[in-house]
């Protein structure tokens, strides 16, 4: 029996990740062991993309930084790289230096351009002081030498990530709002960048809020982050669920009670409002208060005090107020359900949430993030969410909002096999309500030339790329349709082009039959 041959030797910039075994699972106190800052619980997951065409040196990184919590994507190319970037906003990109086509200083530099906020670290198995200084002339952060030490990797993530903002801007995603991570919560769309800065302006106070808007839509994230963003940050914040407390006993609930205060009160317990000082006090689904416990709490609103149930002492009040409803309390109001005065005050500053079919911009980004969030919750492969998927889910109505789509990935990513989360594995509702493929969607809140562009592209796309087709449909003429092309700088791929279309287009043929002669002119 003959030796195996020695394995050939590795290239000095291709080394694998030095590391002993990887556990799956967080180390109990980890972070604190190694001085690290926590998370804030239920706050999203930071974005890392990983890109090194050595498949091995990708998933090695990419399973440490996941383990650490972060939600990790990989790259093999540049190009690739900038794809993803063009889909999603990442707070650090870790590239090698040696990559296939552009380099990883070519790459810093492109990112770096357009992504200003994100963080930079270039990994070479070159350490020479002339590489570091490059890097950072482009735009890089900081450098890795292979080969990679874990600990090393985990400690400048964590830095780098911690000192992000929550405003990621990114030039490549073109045509959309940018992307904004803001306290747990992700949207491109206009509607919650406008909820996001109204949280930050309630935050600057302590005046009680009253959010409102549809089941799911999150309206207890929105008090933490209201909470978090605020003075009283550092103290507790207590939910309330008023709708599950039975109704004779929500008071106690509230403000305490004392011994003997009525049967069953064998011990003097304290109220939500007394464990909330110094902190913020969340009630939600306000609207099934009884009539007995609004006057307590437009009391407690009015005065900052209030008495334990059976108690005689005036105790102060020093929480902050914030409550949630799905239902429309003026109509209450004005039904006699509900307290005007208490409505008045409780609505200091209102903050209303749309439903999710009214930000149909944000479903896919949510939905990635989802993807992400469950694949490394359960071990499962899944990385993408390809294109067909992504329309099923644009086009449901989402009565449930961001809980059921939160349900609907869930399911779809346990069912999962491969690395993709493939149309069939979401539900047949979602099949049934989905538009035909020839609609064309355009959101709200997209520019006029957005949805030119879109309506131009979906055209070409739908005539198998035939520019002559195209400008009678949309009834232009074809040295208009070639203007607009070239305006969005649209790269050559599988268009086809008729026998003489560019032959007649420069030797100054009129528009096509029907179409309006006009250079600049557009659909409609």
């Amino acid at each position: 029996m003959t030796d195996p041959s020695p394995a050939p030797p590795a290239r000095p910039d291709r080394l694998a990740v030095a590391r002993g075994p990887v556990s799956l699972a967080p180390a109990r106190g980890g972070e604190e062991a190694a001085g690290l800052p926590r998370r804030a619980p239920g706050s999203s997951p930071r974005r890392v993309l990983v890109v090194d065409d050595d498949d091995d040196v990708a998933q090695s990184m990419a399973l440490i930084l996941r383990d650490e919590g972060f939600a990790v994507d990989t790259a093999s190319s540049a190009e690739e790289a900038v794809e993803r970037f063009r889909q999603e906003s990442y707070h650090l990109l870790v590239t090698d230096l040696v990559l296939p086509g552009k380099s990883g200083v070519e790459l810093t530099r492109t990112i770096h351009e357009a992504c200003p906020a994100t963080a930079i670290v270039l990994v070479t198995g070159h350490a020479t002081v002339k590489t570091a200084v490059t890097a950072l002339k482009r735009g890089a952060a900081d450098y890795l030498a292979k080969p990679i030490v874990p600990r090393k990797l985990i400690e400048q993530a964590r830095a780098l990530i911690d000192a992000r903002p929550d405003y990621l801007p990114n030039k490549l995603l073109a045509g959309r709002a940018g992307e904004v991570v803001f306290e747990g919560m992700t949207a491109r769309s206009k509607v919650m960048h406008n909820v996001f800065e109204k949280i930050r302006l309630a935050a600057q106070s302590d005046a009680t809020v009253l959010i409102t808007g549809e089941s799911g839509t999150g309206k207890e994230l929105v008090a933490r982050a209201v909470h978090q963003r605020s003075l009283r940050r550092a103290g507790p914040f207590i939910a309330v669920h008023t709708g599950a407390i039975p109704r004779d006993l929500i008071a106690s609930e509230l403000f305490g009670h004392e011994r003997g205060s009525f049967t069953g009160a064998t011990e003097r317990k304290e109220g939500q409002f007394e464990l909330a000082e110094g902190g913020t006090i969340f009630l939600d689904e306000i609207s099934t208060m009884d009539e007995r416990t609004q006057i307590n709490l437009l009391r407690v609103l009015e005065t900052f005090s209030y008495m334990r149930v059976g108690g005689k002492k005036e105790r102060v009040a020093n929480t902050r107020v914030v409550a949630a409803t799905n239902r429309d309390l003026q109509t209450m109001v004005a039904e006699g359900s509900f307290r005007e005065d208490l409505f008045y005050r409780l609505a200091i500053l209102n903050i209303d949430l749309p439903p999710l079919r009214e930000r149909r911009e944000d479903i896919a980004l949510l939905a990635h993030e989802l993807v992400t969030q469950f694949a490394q919750q359960y071990r499962k492969p899944v990385e993408s969410l390809p294109a067909e998927s992504q329309r099923l889910l644009e086009a449901y109505h989402w009565p449930g909002n961001v809980r059921e789509l939160r349900n609907v990935i869930e399911q779809a990513v346990l069912l999962a096999r491969g690395r993709t989360l493939e149309p069939e594995l979401l539900p047949q509702m979602l099949h049934q309500s989905a538009p035909p493929g020839d609609v064309i969607r355009i959101p709200l809140g997209a520019t006029l030339r957005d949805a030119e562009r879109e309506i131009i592209l979906r055209t070409l796309q739908d005539r198998g790329g035939n520019k002559k087709l195209t400008a009678m449909v949309l009834g232009i003429s074809r040295r208009s349709l070639y203007n607009k092309l070239a305006e969005y700088k649209r790269p050559g791929g599988a268009i086809a082009e008729d026998d003489g279309d560019r032959d007649d287009l420069e030797a100054g043929a009129g528009p096509a039959s029907g179409a309006d002669g006009g250079d600049g002119g557009g659909p409609g």
